[in-house]
């Protein structure tokens, strides 16, 4: 698609998100075949509602490959680095990579492991609609502070999908309001992926906007990018 594709993207032509249901299955401390089952429902939420923005968008799409790990493993991106968040998506062999650590299994009712698959997610939808090529192709030519800024906007673009995602399914859950606000409150940013507050208000943007037309990072000010 070349250049358009981050600030014209036909992604941001299309609707809001079907409102699926997306009911979220328990799971047992320390048990991996329950947070499997627990990740394939979500990936399975996750396939149908992207599947159905891409046939909008008119393009091309198939779900991600997906690998389950217990430990640092190459991943194809380089090795799965240690103390790193619960997924990482590698473009080079269109892997979602997920790892369901002893720290992750420890606790089964908390409700980052959902949002950073839905990040993660949202990495892939990229990748598939052209985006991530082209950040890569502009990558070798940027200065340092380009590439800090353009990385930034694929990572808040990333947490607008996110945002998007949860919001469309939120009924569904059985969760409540207090899930999502811890949820933004522990946020913490750093230069690759902007500022907490910025993070927050594209997660929420995401939330109320309801779809990927409200998550054009690439077109917005270098304020809410910073």
């Amino acid at each position: 698609m070349g250049p358009g594709a981050l600030t014209r993207n036909p992604l941001y032509t299309t609707g809001e998100f079907e409102f699926f249901e997306c009911a979220e299955l328990s799971r047992r401390p320390g048990d991996i075949d329950t947070y499997r089952i627990y990740l394939d429902n979500l990936l399975d939420c996750l396939n149908r509602t992207w599947t159905e923005e891409f046939t909008q968008a008119g393009l091309p799409f198939s779900p991600p490959r997906v690998r389950y790990i217990t430990k640092s493993v190459g991943t194809g991106c380089g090795k799965y680095p240690a103390g790193y968040a619960a997924g990482l998506y590698c473009p080079r062999n269109h892997t979602m990579w997920i790892l369901l650590s002893k720290g992750q299994l420890s606790d089964p009712t908390e409700f980052n492991l959902f949002t950073v698959i839905a990040h993660e997610y949202g990495h892939y939808a990229q990748d598939r609609a052209g985006i991530l090529y082209e950040f890569a192709r502009q990558y070798p030519k940027l200065s340092k502070k380009r590439m800090y800024d353009l990385n930034r906007r694929i990572e808040l673009q990333a947490e607008c999908f996110s945002g998007a995602f949860i919001g469309s399914v939120w009924r569904s859950l059985g969760r409540d309001q207090l899930d999502w606000d811890e949820q933004l409150k522990w946020i913490v940013g750093d230069k690759w992926h902007g500022k907490a507050g910025n993070i927050r208000y594209w997660l929420k943007r995401g939330w109320y906007g309801n779809g990927p037309k409200v998550c054009n990072t690439f077109s917005a000010p270098a304020a809410r990018t910073a």
